[in-house]
């Protein structure tokens, strides 16, 4: 039978915990310490060795920790600069509230003694890692939006949201009728067909401000049973990373050329000015001159100081 071999982290962490449960475990047996860690007496005796080779910088006699264990039973001494269980990094923190914040997020809000339990925790730990600020693991969606959604779609009604454009960067108020949700880039999607664009969209789940239940016809109008895309031709002058990411290209070779498609003419037109030099809008005609409009006006804005 093959030997098990600990992980180093796993073994790195056990022999920090070691030195103070031997500590204040004087004269235990070696089976029933390799019992309380889970290893068998071969792998205890092997961190035991390490252990008696560890001490202060100087690493004589004098500084290094006295461990005996020949005779079966396990004491430990000069071993005070660890004699204290080790503590909580700030990163090993901070991955706790975060585990806690999505355990709390899977739990029923009936089970409020689980839920309470769950938040003193987290505020103990946060005190403990001095956390500056609060965290969470779980989306910035509202939950009154997306509760409103599940019934519009369960339902088969439509909705009336509030929702914030970036794209436009401005709020507006729609009646969507939703079709299902999609994610994408690790954020949520509502594909739906909007009635005050006459036209499918997307809307991002979580710049919806507001959304309530909004009778509707649910009879899409045939004239729009496909979304409307916008195609340009993109040439790359300055193969950034940036680029690549905003565009989703994998390879850019300076001066090639490469074709996207996007439900917004805003987005083209702000994803072409946020490029700056590295790129080049080929087509289409209206919005290249969409966008010399929108530079020759900040160009004035200058002017005008």
């Amino acid at each position: 039978m093959a030997k098990k071999i600990s992980a180093p982290l796993e073994r790195t962490a056990r022999l920090l915990d070691l030195v103070p449960y031997i500590s204040s475990h004087q004269g235990i047996s070696l089976k029933e310490l390799a019992h309380v860690f889970k290893v068998d007496q071969a792998q205890m005796t092997s961190d035991l060795t390490t252990l008696w080779m560890c001490g202060l910088p100087g690493y004589t006699p004098l500084e290094l920790m006295d461990l005996d264990f020949e005779s079966g039973f396990v004491t430990i001494h000069n071993a005070e600069t660890l004699s204290k269980p080790r503590s909580i990094s700030f990163d090993e923190g901070v991955a706790l509230v975060l585990g806690l914040d999505l355990l709390r997020s899977a739990i029923s809000s009936e089970r409020t003694d689980l839920l309470e339990r769950i938040d003193l925790l987290s505020q103990r730990l946060a005190g403990l890692i001095k956390l500056p600020s609060a965290l969470s693991a779980t989306s910035l969606i509202n939950q009154e939006v997306s509760a409103a959604i599940s019934e519009a779609m369960r339902s088969k009604m439509g909705l009336q949201i509030t929702y914030h454009s970036l794209y436009r960067d401005e709020v507006s108020t729609r009646v969507i009728f939703p079709i299902e949700m999609v994610e994408r880039d690790g954020h949520l999607y509502l594909s739906s067909y909007c009635y005050s664009a006459a036209d499918f969209r997307e809307f991002r789940i979580d710049r919806i401000q507001s959304a309530a239940l909004h009778a509707v016809l649910q009879e899409i109008p045939k004239s729009s049973t496909q979304p409307s895309r916008f195609t340009a031709t993109i040439k790359v002058l300055d193969p950034t990373r940036a680029i690549a990411e905003r565009f989703n290209q994998s390879e850019l070779p300076v001066n090639s050329e490469f074709d996207f498609e996007t439900f917004s003419i805003q987005w083209m037109e702000r994803s072409i000015m946020a490029s700056g030099r590295a790129v080049c809008l080929q087509s289409p005609p209206e919005v290249r001159k969409s966008i010399s409009v929108m530079a020759q006006s900040m160009l004035d804005r200058y002017k005008a100081r």
